[in-house]
């Protein structure tokens, strides 16, 4: 879901996605939103990663079932 945190955030709890897609870009932040804030990790597994001449890596991420 693109830009809707939120709503991102509600799919995943509830195992409705199957992709993780983020842009990291080089550079320090002090403060912000957390991607998954609060209750339960999520385990991702690393699909691909696409570094570019610029400094940004493109990851792509599945989540993986949690085993009972």
């Amino acid at each position: 879901v693109h830009g809707s945190l939120s709503v991102a955030q509600e799919l995943l709890r509830h195992g409705l996605v199957d992709r993780v897609r983020l842009l990291s870009y080089p550079g320090t932040v002090g403060q912000g939103k957390p991607l998954f804030p609060g209750g339960e990790p999520v385990s991702l597994e690393l699909i691909s990663a696409t570094p570019f001449s610029n400094g940004v890596v493109a990851l792509e991420y599945a989540p993986v079932a949690a085993k009972s």
